[in-house]
């Protein structure tokens, strides 16, 4: 997803109403007077949220027959995002995807647990599935937790790295663009002139000049 999916997603979610919202619709789709009583939101509110969550495409409805009258709408989550944000003095990094579809390049840990799901699917025994999936979710959950820990481990590891190379760049360099352009290739891995150009934006010509003395340099 682009930087604006990233901007759009972010202002709709800033607001910890519509987080709360989310987190109920992420249970089942939900009807707006629905989340109004079961969040103790009143239901103007709630409505008002959900249309601008739905301009944003995060949310969809349908009408569909309420248990307690007539046809209402019925929201429901439209997407399935993961948004990923860190920052430091050395750091900045903001990523989002979307998990909507199955990820190419799957681990065979990874195959076996979607086979275990496939499996478990197939089965009649209502109960037994209830109780197969939570073993399931629980060792998933426990892997994602393994892998934040390790992920918090490198984001210290290159934070260190980052901060030591910025001081070789503060030592080695007087111009600010010179700087700026180290950073930029020391962060993105890429010495692409356009990329370089419109992101820290400096004239063509100048960041292809900048890049050949590093390239001398190096």
């Amino acid at each position: 997803m682009t930087e604006p999916d990233l901007d759009r997603v972010l202002k709709i979610i800033e607001n910890p109403v519509r987080r709360r919202i989310v987190e109920r619709l992420s249970q089942e789709p939900a009807y707006p007077l629905q989340i109004s009583q079961e969040l103790g939101i009143g239901q103007q509110l709630v409505t008002k949220h959900l249309d601008a969550m739905a301009k944003a495409g995060i949310v969809t409805s349908t009408m569909a027959q309420s248990p307690t009258g007539p046809k209402r709408r019925r929201y429901v989550l439209a997407k399935s995002i993961s948004i990923t944000v860190d920052f430091a003095p050395n750091l900045f990094n903001a990523r989002v995807f979307s998990f909507d579809t199955v990820p190419s390049g799957q681990s065979s840990a990874a195959s076996s647990l979607l086979g275990r799901i496939d499996k478990t699917s197939e089965s009649s025994d209502e109960s037994g599935k209830i109780a197969t999936f939570a073993r399931i979710l629980q060792e998933i959950d426990k892997k994602m937790m393994q892998l934040e820990d390790e992920r918090a481990v490198l984001l210290y590891i290159r934070n260190a790295a980052m901060r030591e190379a910025s001081r070789a760049v503060t030592r080695t360099e007087v111009r600010t663009d010179r700087k700026r352009v180290l950073h930029y290739i020391l962060d993105q891995h890429s010495r692409d002139i356009d990329s370089i150009s419109k992101t820290l934006n400096l004239r063509e010509g100048d960041v292809r000049e900048i890049v050949a003395d590093l390239k001398k340099i190096s």
